[in-house]
């Protein structure tokens, strides 16, 4: 497995305390590409409200819905899947650091 890592100008790694959920990711890419919601969940297959869900954070980017992202996006599924990854693992540290 390969280790993804982001490299500044400087040569170090560039690390974050900004974890966003890919549903707000998906929200943005949609609003710039003039995507209704309504014709996107039309595109995947989904409920308006699951896609609704997801925008908000409610709900996750399975496997299935990343390859139906890159289909109709052209964004790597595996791009999706590491988004929800960092952040059910942001998430669990938060829940892990207040117990």
């Amino acid at each position: 497995m390969k280790h993804y890592e982001v490299i500044g100008k400087n040569g170090k790694v560039i690390e974050t305390d900004v974890t966003l959920h890919p549903g707000e990711v998906l929200a943005d890419e949609l609003e710039a590409r003039k995507i209704l919601k309504k014709d996107f969940a039309a595109l995947l297959d989904l409920q308006p409200s699951h896609l609704s869900d997801l925008l908000k954070g409610k709900r996750h980017v399975s496997a299935r819905l990343a390859l139906k992202l890159e289909q109709h996006l052209k964004i790597n599924a595996s791009f999706w899947l590491r988004l929800q990854m960092a952040y059910d693992l942001f998430m669990a540290k938060k829940e892990f650091e207040k117990a």
